[in-house]
C-alpha cells in the first residue's frame, strides 16, 4: 500500500476503512464493488487505488486491520493476565462483543473473510488463522495453571475440540446472517460454562449429569 495513507488525518483514514469494510461485509470478495466504497468514503475511485494498489491490498490490509483491533481488545480486557483457561475464555468473549458491538461491519467482515472462497485471500487468511491458533496455543501452555483441567485428556485435545465448536458458530451465523451479538454472547458462555464442567478438574459429578 501506499504510506501516504497514514498521512490522512485519522479521521479520514477511518472515514475510508468504514466505508470499505461496510461494502466488504455486504457483499462477497467479486462482487463488491470498490466504486461504492470509494462513494461511501466521498473520494474518488482513482485516489483509492492510489492508497491500495489493488482490490486485494485492501482487503488484506482491512483483514490485518481487524486482527489488530482485536489483539487491542484483548489486551484492554485483560484476557491472558489470569492462569484460569476457563476465565480467560470468558474474558476473550467480552473482548471480541465489544468489538462487535462498536464495529459492526468490521465484525461482519471478519466473518464472512474467514469463509471468503476467493483463492487469493482464502490462502492468506487460513495461512493466518493456523499461525495464529499455534502461537496461541504455545502461549496458552506457558500461563496457564493446567490444575484446572482434567489430566486424563491432553490439552492440545481440549483446546482443538473448542476450536471445532467455535469454528460451528461461526459457520451457523454465516449461513443464517443472524448476527445478534446478545444472543451470540449468552450462547456462547453456555458453551464456555458447559466446556468447564466437562473439562474442569473435580467436576466428575457434574459430568455423570450430562
Amino acid at each position: 500500500m501506499n504510506e501516504k495513507f497514514y498521512a490522512l488525518s485519522e479521521e479520514k483514514q477511518s472515514q475510508i476503512l468504514n466505508a470499505a469494510y461496510k461494502v466488504f461485509a455486504t457483499n462477497q470478495y467479486k462482487k463488491a464493488p470498490t466504486s461504492e466504497i470509494a462513494a461511501e468514503a466521498g473520494i474518488s475511485k482513482s485516489l483509492l487505488f492510489h492508497y491500495f494498489h489493488n482490490k486485494l491490498e485492501l482487503y488484506l490490509f482491512l483483514w490485518k486491520h481487524a486482527a489488530d483491533l482485536t489483539k487491542k481488545y484483548m489486551c484492554k480486557y485483560k484476557v491472558y493476565e489470569t492462569d484460569d483457561f476457563f476465565e480467560m475464555l470468558r474474558r476473550g468473549l467480552m473482548a471480541k462483543c465489544a468489538v462487535m458491538r462498536k464495529y459492526t461491519f468490521l465484525s461482519l467482515f471478519s466473518i464472512n473473510s474467514y469463509f471468503e472462497t476467493e483463492p487469493d485471500i482464502q490462502s492468506t487468511i487460513q495461512q493466518d488463522v493456523q499461525d495464529a491458533t499455534h502461537t496461541t496455543l504455545e502461549l496458552l501452555l506457558s500461563i496457564l495453571d493446567l490444575d484446572f483441567i482434567r489430566k486424563d485428556i491432553e490439552f492440545a485435545r481440549i483446546y482443538k475440540e473448542i476450536l471445532y465448536a467455535s469454528d460451528g458458530m461461526l459457520k451457523y451465523w454465516y449461513r443464517t446472517g443472524n448476527y445478534d451479538v446478545t444472543v451470540f454472547e449468552q450462547e456462547y458462555l453456555e458453551m464456555i460454562n458447559h466446556w468447564e464442567i466437562v473439562y474442569g478438574k473435580g467436576k466428575e459429578n457434574d459430568r455423570k449429569q450430562l
